[in-house]
């Protein structure tokens, strides 16, 4: 399967609204980043109307990111945390009902799904006939489970206060907006090949890990290659990636790897 990052950036986005820092004025696309998002897809060598896909959050951007990535199919949904910059492209799901005919099928945390069902009550209670409002199969998360042929295990961490999750599928970790990492949920991370770690910015912050958190996390799960995620414009990224260590480098929206599933033997 191939992931691609879909936006690397935190909640404003990069360039941030008004914002005259040198990385924000920078031309640099790699400086460019929308709001956090992950795709996964079936491949290579499969036709991107065919190969089955799912998304990891659905923020502000993420009508943008499906038509960059042509993300014409999508098969299912996994939420990380129900904030705005996680959510709020929730609405344009609606297309996939109208386009592929069925309910989507939606995973997270009780208290996730929860958030969802108040934030987006219109999908759930809908107060007219028409409008067109998507159609979502809630699904919580309590344990690994089995989607599109594959064993997702979720990734308990703390955003905070808030009990999130990351997810791991197969030899690849993802986890964002974490300040806390339980030593159960680092031992289920490491033997990974590929970790995707959040990394917000040079200063410590209450509820994300700063650059160096990160990196010593990253140092203790030693991935083969680790990239990290929702990062301000404090990171730049160039400068950012000449120190740090060997194998670890910021992500950019766009940003492509393979990676191998866990996949769940056909009964």
């Amino acid at each position: 399967m191939i992931a691609t990052i879909l936006g690397s950036g935190t909640s404003t986005g990069v360039p941030p609204i008004g914002c005259t820092h040198p990385t924000c004025l920078s031309p640099d696309p790699k400086n460019k980043r929308l709001r956090a998002g992950l795709l996964l897809r079936e491949g290579p060598g499969v036709p991107i109307d065919t190969a089955r896909a799912l998304i990891v959050d659905c923020g502000p951007d993420y009508r943008q990111q499906a038509l960059n990535h042509r993300i014409d199919r999508l098969d299912g949904v996994l939420l990380t945390h129900a904030h705005f910059d996680h959510v709020a492209g929730i609405d344009d799901l609606r297309l996939y009902n109208f386009l592929q005919r069925h309910v989507l099928p939606m995973y997270g945390n009780a208290g996730t799904l929860d958030d969802i069902r108040v934030r987006f009550h219109y999908i759930f209670d809908p107060p007219q006939q028409g409008g067109g409002v998507a159609s979502l199969d809630l699904r919580p998360v309590t344990g690994p489970f089995e989607f599109l042929g594959q064993r997702i295990v979720p990734l308990p961490v703390k955003h905070g206060s808030l009990d999130i999750l990351g997810y791991r599928f197969g030899d690849f970790v993802f986890v964002t907006d974490a300040n806390a990492i339980p030593a159960s949920t680092l031992a289920l991370m490491r033997d990974c090949r590929t970790l995707v770690l959040n990394a917000l910015r040079p200063e410590p912050h209450s509820t994300h890990f700063s650059l160096d958190e990160a990196v010593a996390i990253a140092r203790d799960i030693a991935a083969e290659r680790t990239y990290f995620v929702h990062i301000t414009h404090l990171l730049e990224h160039h400068e950012t990636n000449a120190r740090l260590p060997k194998g670890m480098q910021l992500a950019y929206d766009g940003l492509e790897f393979d990676f191998q599933p866990d996949n769940v033997p056909a009964r």
